[in-house]
């Protein structure tokens, strides 16, 4: 089977490494000149790592990601809010909760598929189906004929608006951007193993350490339009490390990212030989922290289809009727905010247990 992916972020890379492993020979298309590495850091949760770990990626993973065995929340004044104890989650789930560099974590992806492969400086501009085949159609007037086309080409996808007309997106209810940076960890005073998060109702910033020395934090301010009042708000905090975190971090290196919630989430993900996956398929708010996670569960969910079946069809099926009702139920849960914020929901690693992995693991979980 002849397969095309457009998007070489981390869920077009992983869909390729699934989909190779079965012998089938797969293309990924890449609109950025070079490795994309936007987001700096990331927590994997067990669900995430148990997907990596189903793609064969367990050693190189391990090697890069971090192991977060506590989950940790305080006031501004100190005061410890909760205190959640990761440590056994392996053992339980499968898999540990990680912190990894957003960079470690693109390039082993890019490594295990073939780095000198990927077709950087493609962009997809269309696709269209055929009687058992789809092409995709690119920027600079080529084109890609196979079995099967993925669309993994992000939250503002070109095959997703032409395939069902696009998503809606409007301004979210608890906060406009979120900002997010890395920074070495021993600048940081923070426990090593931990994600640590400082909240109040009108703000928070988290950190989680990423292998190779390095911390990514990562917060938002309700209200806050730019950089400077997200810093602002948390100058007279000087009963923690947030001041001389942000200080000591390079100002031309933090990512501010607006934080637009969909409007209804896509009623289908395939048109004939063509699928979404990842971000295309379910764009969600980073609130439960399951946006990544949930695009390796597509990845892993794709490669045993086609293990399951060599009709094309009848796999796209079976893919789409496992993962859209899942990913749909993280998407509306998303929408929920974070800690302390309006709805007042628990602190995302209760969540995680409770609304995730007490629900069936969330891969067969209903909408």
């Amino acid at each position: 089977m002849r397969v095309g992916i457009c998007g070489g972020g981390i869920g077009g890379l992983a869909a390729a490494i699934g989909l190779v492993s079965l012998g089938h020979d797969v293309e990924v298309f890449e609109r950025s000149p070079d490795l994309r590495a936007t987001g700096a850091g990331l927590n994997l949760w067990p669900n995430a790592v148990r997907a990596l770990y189903g793609l064969g990626l367990r050693e190189p993973y391990d090697r890069i990601a971090v192991k977060l065995d506590r989950y940790l929340g305080y006031a501004p004044d100190g005061k410890l809010l909760f205190e959640k104890d990761t440590s056994g989650w392996p053992a339980k789930y499968g898999a540990p909760s990680t912190g990894v560099y957003r960079l470690a974590l693109n390039t082993m992806l890019a490594d295990a598929y073939g780095a000198d492969r990927i077709r950087y400086g493609s962009e997809v501009v269309s696709v269209e189906n055929k009687a058992d085949t789809a092409v995709c159609h690119f920027s600079g007037g080529e084109s890609f004929e196979a079995d099967v086309i993925i669309g993994a080409d992000g939250i503002n996808s070109a095959i997703r608006t032409q395939l069902i007309g696009g998503v809606k997106f409007r301004p979210n209810e608890h906060h406009a951007f979120r900002f997010r940076s890395v920074i070495d960890l021993d600048l940081v005073d923070v426990d090593p193993a931990a994600q640590t998060g400082i909240y109040t109702p009108g703000g928070w910033l988290s950190v989680i350490p990423i292998g190779g020395g390095k911390a990514y934090w990562f917060g938002s301010v309700s209200g806050a339009r730019n950089v400077d009042e997200f810093i602002a708000y948390f100058a007279s905090w000087d009963r923690t490390h947030i001041p001389r975190t942000i200080s000591l971090t390079p100002r031309d290196s933090i990512v501010e990212s607006p934080l637009l919630d969909v409007d209804g989430t896509p009623y289908t993900w395939t048109q004939g030989r063509v699928t979404l996956l990842g971000d295309a398929a379910h764009p969600m708010m980073p609130d439960l922290a399951q946006g990544a996670s949930q695009t390796f569960l597509d990845a892993l969910a794709l490669r045993d289809v086609f293990a399951e079946t060599g009709d094309v069809d009848e796999a796209l099926r079976r893919y789409e009727a496992i993962r859209r009702p899942a990913a749909n139920y993280v998407v509306e849960r998303s929408k929920k905010g974070s800690y302390l914020g309006k709805h007042r929901v628990d602190p995302v690693a209760f969540r995680y247990e409770d609304e995730i992995e007490a629900v069936g693991k969330d891969e067969h979980v209903p909408a």
